[in-house]
């Protein structure tokens, strides 16, 4: 039962990574609430002592208030142990307990979730871009991910919304707020065509500090993340270095030098992420794993404007790691064997996880590895 996911949520004195720890060892939410103490320090010996009062507190009343007022929202709760969790987000060190959902949240099992990211103050065409790559992603069946901020979430939303896939807008807030309040029209079209979720439930008092948190959700349940504009301080850069974290692919649109909004992007790149100028830079990526991918259906126009005739195909994405046979490939290559995953590929090689998982993109698109589920690497077969 939901109440008890609820009631888990509301304990104090615990962190997030000790509920999941109880849940996994205890059977869920009710298998928690119905374990005594000593059953409990057998899971966690280290238990506090305000923690056990806290988990030893069995009222369900506000637990159970605020389910009645998911139902008077529309709503649900989707916790830690559901099928529908998104299975990307269960990996990370800190997955929320449960998210507050309104609307339909998308199977994430066989799709792709890709996060878009930028700064709320963006320019003209900042929005234009992230509205034309997520409309490209979401005529493929991409279900893309942001924050539903001003800016180039927003224009990201718009643009899935236009391509007709569903879209997932993950909110610093409680579930029953929007923010900003002119996207009051966005969010309702999100949850006839997509969902809104928060790890807080109605009525929750956020802070500062929640817009943070929220982050770790938009790049935990996406396979990559791009960063349209940013300035050196943008906050759209924590999304990038939680992707990092995560071991999530990190893509940067680029711009000009000497230009303010590009300065955090520019540096993304030059510090390894994998350059994206149109939705075909990111679908070439993932089109080994998940299906159905068409890249040869993308344009990179305005959701709101007739396709343009390209004369010219695409250009290829801006080659940001090593060249072809280069020593570091050679020691990436070897450490693969055949097939290896992400994780045993970076400790035999001792490259930093964001760097590693940058190069190995671009392996993929130079055609020397594929990557399989579960973040997993093999050679491809050379001629």
């Amino acid at each position: 039962m939901k109440e008890y996911s609820v009631w888990l949520l509301l304990r104090p004195h615990l962190s997030r990574q000790q509920k999941v720890r109880l849940m996994e060892a205890l059977g869920g939410a009710g298998g928690v609430f119905e374990a005594d103490e000593s059953r409990l320090r057998e899971v966690i010996p280290t238990l506090s002592a305000e923690a056990l009062r806290s988990l030893g507190d069995r009222d369900l009343s506000r637990a159970q208030e605020l389910c009645r007022r998911m139902d008077r929202l529309g709503g649900s709760v989707v916790d830690y142990n559901d099928y529908d969790y998104p299975p990307l987000l269960r990996q990370i060190a800190d997955p929320p307990l449960a998210l507050f959902v309104r609307g339909e949240l998308p199977r994430l099992t066989d799709r792709i979730a890709f996060g878009i990211v930028g700064q709320r103050r963006a320019t003209v065409g900042g929005r234009k871009t992230a509205a034309e790559i997520a409309y490209g992603l979401s005529k493929n069946s991409v279900i893309v991910v942001s924050g539903m901020a001003a800016g180039i979430d927003g224009a990201a939303h718009k643009g899935a919304l236009d391509g007709g896939s569903p879209t997932i807008a993950v909110f610093g807030t409680a579930i029953d707020k929007c923010y900003p309040a002119e996207h009051a029209s966005l969010m309702r079209r999100i949850i006839e065509n997509g969902a809104v979720v928060s790890e807080y439930p109605p009525g929750f008092q956020t802070y500062q500090g929640s817009f943070v948190q929220r982050n770790r959700i938009i790049s935990g349940m996406s396979r990559g993340v791009l960063v349209v504009e940013a300035r050196q301080k943008s906050g759209s850069l924590i999304t990038a270095q939680r992707a990092l974290e995560q071991n999530r692919d990190v893509f940067a649109v680029p711009g000009p030098a000497d230009a303010e909004d590009h300065m955090g992007t520019n540096r993304l790149i030059k510090d390894g992420a994998a350059v994206a100028v149109s939705a075909r830079d990111i679908l070439e990526v993932y089109a080994t794993s998940v299906t159905p991918v068409n890249t040869a259906s993308v344009q990179r126009c305005a959701p709101e404007s007739p396709p343009k005739e390209e004369k010219q195909p695409a250009p290829a994405p801006k080659q940001t790691g090593p060249a072809a046979g280069d020593d570091t490939e050679s020691a990436i290559l070897k450490a693969v064997g055949k097939i290896a995953h992400a994780d045993e590929i970076a400790e035999r090689t001792g490259i930093p996880t964001g760097e590693l998982m940058a190069r190995l993109t671009m392996m993929e698109i130079k055609g020397l590895l594929a990557r399989r589920p579960g973040n997993y690497f093999e050679v491809k077969n050379r001629r």
